[in-house]
């Protein structure tokens, strides 16, 4: 009786582990697991079909392909799967352990798993610590185990996972003809790991979004006693031997190198842990994928190789895997502490936990965009480059930065310094190349090629610029780019100036493709960041530059509200075009969010009441469950600029409506792609519109990507007010 209290007790500690608000509510169709870099970048898609659900294979970010890594348990010598694939000989039993509850946070997610008797705690944590570049670029991630029975009794359990040189390649199953090669399972002192690579590896090129230039580990700390053995050989043979006798044979080792899935070559550890009724400590594996160098980066001509920022303190690889194994304990204690300042924080915007939740699911998404360099300079100049994670595969896209910036701005507003560097120093090598600001840094990361001038985007992406370099020296004290490139920023806000407040013809809309021509939402962006250069001049010393800024900012704000206002009174909301009062057509504000985000007192108080007012009356008139449109002529969303309006809103109640509806569209689990930036407010699933308006525009390449990670960091608007 004694020990079934016990059981009962272990099992409902575990349980409490999660941070449950109650029955499971919040059903994302893809969770993150290992997803720490654009190339560890690790999910699990699940639609739920019913309460009774299992763990599918984990796939790469987006193309739901097997990624290549499974993990069974065996209980009283009957095997279940706790994630992977049941690709088991038909004269093997197999069992799927049923998924009970899943549970994320900024840094994990949680999994309560039954398999027989036995509740499984699975925790996948990637963590996350903007403070430290060396700890946040070390490309490896944990998978961590935890169980109790269910009755208090002991049971004999064995553990074991696996990898596949699917992580080396993008291709499906059956065109993964890449010869493969990896080394002899190597022991240290304190660890044991996997290592994997191509045999012709291609620097700097991908495969579906792959890397195809890197290696992979998969490891597990030696301490605590435990009975650990590895293999390197065939699937069937690692697996069948596992569910016959509970372990792998190290003695055993297969060193035929050859193709991915020529006999599909596996490389397991697996744990004996012995008759036990819980675990004093998880089972904790370590996978990781490993480019070094990471960024080609081509600066006036001169084309250099940079190498991942925790170099700078670790010389081998094995010595920053070593680190990280040993890191488990400390890693989970400030991944702990980081979640519940999250939350804490979104208590006060979010009380039903529905921020927490789309905050929980982005924040992983946003960091995993970001490859950190050491520096290759005398000047030891630190730079962070971004992907545009979907098909476009853009290097650092400036409106992905800028939508992206409440994020960087509340977990560490410094970060926000080295993602400018590279954007400024390869547009101040001439000045008369450079009139209005670069898109991006180049369309193949990871090779940054250089900036990407267009004309049509000139507006946009100067605004941009200028509100985002102003944003990192107010919210981190630094005032140092301002200095160093204050004649380029100022270049910038003459173009501004000289343009007026009247979006001129030709210019377009990054966010739905459309012509922006007289756009009032892009004509307030401009005049907000004409703004922010007479802040910056004032920062820098240069007072009559700021007046003079200020002044134009001013009368372009004055004559914006008296255009771009309807008459309707109380019932006033924004035109999309200047003069344009049609019932019924209106805008989406967003770009009013620097006024928060600064405290601007361009933007008379009314107009923002007017905005509050309106969103009010839409929400109570219109059914559409999943967000407010950008344009009443489309259907389209986008997650960020939802947030923006949420932060600019005076109403509480607006404020929490217009996040509910992005939850809704956040949880929608029938679409086909993980968390986007871009989706139909009808429907809820993504949309991958911007990739065919830019084939109706003619475009070179698509313009932009619903299924980006980078913009979700505008989710954290509503904790920046100013």
């Amino acid at each position: 009786m004694a020990l079934l209290a016990l059981g009962t007790f272990l099992f409902l500690a575990r349980f409490a582990l999660l941070p449950v608000h109650g029955s499971q509510t919040f059903w994302p169709l893809a969770v993150p697991l290992a997803v720490r870099t654009p190339y560890l970048n690790t999910w699990m898609y699940k639609t739920k079909t019913s309460d009774s659900l299992n763990n599918q294979v984990p796939s790469f970010f987006n193309t739901q392909h097997d990624i290549g890594w499974n993990c069974y348990i065996r209980v009283d010598g009957k095997t279940y799967i706790v994630f992977g694939n049941n690709n088991f000989p038909p004269n093997y039993t197999v069992t799927f352990g049923s998924l009970v509850q899943t549970e994320l946070t900024p840094t994990r997610t949680m999994q309560i798993i039954e398999a027989g008797p036995l509740n499984i705690t699975l925790t996948f944590l990637s963590p996350i610590d903007p403070s430290d570049l060396i700890r946040q670029s070390l490309p490896f991630s944990y998978a961590a185990v935890e169980f109790a029975s269910t009755d208090g009794q002991p049971h004999d359990i064995q553990m074991y996972c696996d990898l596949t040189g699917q992580w080396l390649d993008g291709a499906t199953a059956t065109d993964l003809s890449q010869e493969m090669s990896w080394s002899p399972p190597t022991k240290t002192s304190s660890i044991i790991y996997h290592q994997l690579q191509l045999v012709n590896p291609v620097p700097f090129q991908e495969e579906i979004g792959q890397a195809l230039d890197g290696a992979m580990y998969f490891a597990m700390g030696l301490g605590q006693g435990r009975n650990i053995t590895w293999q390197t050989c065939e699937q069937n043979a690692c697996r069948g031997g596992f569910v016959d006798t509970g372990r792998v044979n190290p003695n055993d080792n297969n060193s035929t190198f050859r193709d991915i899935n020529d006999d599909w070559p596996v490389f397991p550890i697996s744990v004996d842990l012995g008759s036990v009724a819980s675990l004093d400590s998880p089972v904790v594996w370590t996978v990781g994928y490993v480019r070094d160098p990471s960024i080609s980066y081509t600066l006036s001509g001169n084309t250099v190789s940079l190498r991942p920022y925790y170099t700078t303190q670790y010389s081998t690889t094995e010595d920053a895997l070593e680190f990280f194994v040993s890191d488990f304990n400390d890693s989970l204690t400030q991944a702990k502490l980081f979640d519940t300042q999250v939350r804490e924080a979104a208590s006060g915007i979010s009380a039903d936990g529905n921020l927490y939740d789309m905050l929980s699911l982005a924040t992983r998404q946003v960091f995993s965009t970001l490859e950190i360099t050491a520096p290759y300079q005398s000047d030891g100049t630190t730079r962070i480059f971004m992907k545009d994670m979907g098909t476009s595969q853009r290097v650092t896209p400036v409106e992905k930065l800028y939508a992206a910036l409440p994020l960087f701005l509340y977990y560490n507003a410094s970060l926000v310094k080295p993602l400018l560097v590279p954007l400024l120093e390869q547009q101040n090598t001439s000045l008369g190349e450079y009139p209005y600001a670069s898109k991006d840094l180049g369309s193949l990361f990871p090779a940054v090629s250089g900036p990407n001038l267009t004309s049509t985007e000139a507006i946009e992406q100067s605004g941009n610029m200028l509100i985002i370099t102003l944003a990192h020296a107010k919210y981190s004290n630094d005032t140092s780019l301002l200095h160093g490139y204050y004649s380029l920023l100022k270049n910038w806000a003459q173009y501004l100036t000289a343009h007026g407040p009247f979006p001129p013809q030709g210019q377009l809309s990054v966010d739905d493709g459309s012509d922006a021509t007289n756009s009032t939402n892009l004509a307030v962006k401009g005049i907000f960041a004409i703004q922010a250069m007479a802040e910056i001049s004032q920062l820098v010393g240069e007072s009559n530059d700021s007046q003079q800024f200020s002044s134009t900012a001013s009368n372009y704000m004055n004559t914006w509200q008296s255009l771009a206002i309807s008459s309707g009174g109380a019932s006033a909301f924004v035109n999309p075009t200047f003069g344009s009062e049609i019932t019924g057509i209106w805008s989406l504000p967003y770009n009013l969010y620097p006024q928060i985000l600064f405290g601007f007192n361009l933007l008379n108080q009314t107009v923002r009441m007017h905005c509050a007012d309106f969103t009010t009356q839409w929400l109570d008139k219109l059914t559409v469950m999943y967000g407010q449109v950008l344009l009443t002529s489309t259907n389209v969303d986008y997650t960020a600029w939802n947030a923006f309006i949420a932060a600019t809103c005076t109403n509480d109640t607006v404020r929490g409506q217009l996040l509910d509806a992005v939850w809704n569209y956040a949880s929608f689990n029938g679409t086909s792609t993980a968390f986007g930036a871009v989706y139909n407010v009808e429907s809820g699933a993504y949309q991958d519109g911007m990739a065919r308006l830019a084939v109706l525009l003619c475009a070179s390449e698509p313009m932009s990507d619903s299924r980006d990670s980078p913009a979700l960091g505008g989710l954290f608007a509503p904790f920046l007010r100013r």
